[in-house]
Order: C-alpha cells, then structure tokens, then sequence
C-alpha cells in the first residue's frame, strides 16, 4: 500500500510522535562563531568589545584601553550633538531628537541653563581637539569610533594620533572640573543633566 503526503522524516522522536528538535546553540557559542569575531583569539570572542571593529582593535592591544575610552566617548558627544541638530533618524544612529526651541533667543538670556549650547560646545572643543591632530586622523577617528567601520588601509597611525589627542582633551577637561570623575566616562544619557 502506498502512502500519501510527505516522506516521514527521519531522526528521534519523543513518545508523541513529534521529530525531536537539536538543541539550541547557546548564546556565547553563537556570538563566538560570528563572521567579525572569527578572526580574535578563542578567548577574546565572547568580550562585548568584539562586535565592533574599534573595540576589536582594544582587545588586540592595537589601541590602548585610554585612547578606546577617548573613542566611546567622543562617539557619545557626537552623538548628543547629532540629537541637537535633528539629522535624519535612520541615518544618524543617534536616537531620538532633542527638543530645543530652536529661535535665536535659546540660551541668550541663561547660557549654562541651555543644553543644546552645552552639547555644541562639548561637540566643538572634541572636534577641535581631534582635528589639531589633523584632517587624516579626524577621518579615521569619525570612521572608526563614530561610524563602527574598519580602521582603513594605512590609516591606523592616523587613528592613534586623533584618540591620544581625544584622550588628552578628555583628561584636560577632568582637570579643569575637578570634580574627580574619570576621564573617559561617556556622558549621562538624553535628558539628564551633566
């Protein structure tokens, strides 16, 4: 007699009948057969740094632990500034807008009161900072640290010139607030005060 539908298929079966499943491949052996984090060390592909290409770059000891922080956290200032100026959501990667009034009176009458100033302030000092250290090293420091993308070919001299000078503008500004913060803790998060 012959059977219709589809052949049976092969494998173990629980007790009802039902084809047992292969088990679910945990988290960790999941993250670490990914294509980006395939070329670390065995022991290096479970850390969080490994999904980025910057922070791969920390975890081989390319970049220092103070120039990848230096690149966390300009990556956060830029990304305050990009919610200031309202540049398209699906391209900026930095979240929600933030509301300002936006007339020419916002921040005139009390300027430290004014976050969109603090946060343009923030964002322009960085820049300066790391464009002292020149256009080459700007780039690939906006490549890498800000955009997520490889450090590109020749170019990571470039990127270590603009973290060092991150780094000190960074340390320079704990040493003016005194406040004894670390230097290179990314900034509170929208909406809170700094």
């Amino acid at each position: 007699m012959v059977r219709r539908g589809r052949k049976r298929k092969i494998g173990l079966r629980h007790p009802g009948g039902t084809l047992v499943q292969r088990g679910e491949l945990e988290a960790k052996s999941f993250a670490a057969l990914q294509p980006h984090r395939a070329w670390l060390p065995p022991e290096k592909r479970l850390d969080e740094r490994a999904a980025s290409p910057f922070g791969c770059l920390n975890l081989l000891g390319v970049i220092s632990d103070a120039q990848y922080l230096a690149g966390l956290r300009y990556a956060v200032v830029v990304g305050h500034y990009r919610a200031v100026i309202e540049t398209p959501r699906a391209t900026s990667g930095s979240g929600r807008g933030y509301t300002c009034a936006g007339d020419l009176a916002c921040g005139r009458d009390n300027p430290e009161a004014c976050e969109c100033r603090r946060r343009k302030a923030r964002y322009d000092a960085a820049f300066a900072a790391v464009l002292e250290a020149g256009q080459k090293a700007a780039r690939a420091v906006a490549r890498v640290a800000v955009h997520g993308e490889q450090c590109p070919r020749g170019g990571l001299a470039d990127l270590k010139r603009g973290l060092d000078a991150l780094a000190r503008h960074f340390g320079a500004r704990k040493a003016q607030a005194g406040n004894g913060r670390h230097a290179c803790v990314p900034l509170p998060a929208r909406g809170e005060a700094s």
